[in-house]
């Protein structure tokens, strides 16, 4: 039977207290080592360059002459796919740091589950293919408008008279025949008084 004195606990203690030091430090480097830990993805064309930091942010996007004059969205794709892939890199260089720092620690494996969760490995998207274009509908003809019947004969055709370019009898002027009291006494007068 192994009994429980003071001396026994503060043994105990002791050892317990060193191991949590010990502990301690690995979780520091451990710290450390994640802080500086980067990783980076090429696409497969080589136009796309994506360095993540710790965090799985990019840090660097870099793309390379190829990618001028590319289609915005399949570059956009590329970019992301490429960025996926280095965040996948990332999670790997996380796990490696875990094991070599602490091990098989309880902490530790909390830590790669969440970079799990967060960086699943990269699902490859089908290509993008754009979805058919119909065929243009072929142009209807015209209908043509139907003729005006025919007048029958002896009768009188319609006919539009050319079209007027003044009015009748504009440049007629009209007097009176006969002058009358009111011409004579406004012929007179001014019409500014």
């Amino acid at each position: 039977m192994v009994g429980f004195g003071p001396g026994r606990t503060a043994e105990d203690m002791a050892r317990y207290a060193a191991e949590m030091e010990r502990r301690a430090e690995r979780f520091e480097e451990l710290q450390g080592r994640m802080a500086a830990l980067t990783a980076t993805g090429a696409s497969g064309s080589g136009r796309v360059t994506v360095t993540v930091d710790s965090n799985g942010v990019p840090s660097s996007i870099k793309l390379s002459g190829s990618a001028r004059g590319a289609d915005p969205s399949a570059l956009a794709a590329e970019i992301m796919s490429t960025m996926r892939g280095a965040q996948a890199r990332l999670r790997t260089e996380v796990a490696n740091a875990v094991h070599n720092s602490v091990g098989d620690d309880p902490v530790g494996a909390a830590i790669i589950q969440n970079f799990t969760q967060r960086f699943p490995d990269e699902v490859k998207p089908e290509p993008f293919t754009p979805p058919p274009v119909p065929d243009p509908a072929p142009p209807v003809p015209p209908v043509p408008s139907p003729a005006p019947p025919a007048s029958p004969p002896g009768w009188p055709t319609e006919t539009t008279p050319p079209p007027r370019t003044r009015k009748p009898d504009r440049d007629q002027i009209v007097t009176p025949d006969e002058p009358d009291d009111d011409d004579d006494y406004f012929n007179k007068k001014s019409w500014l008084v």
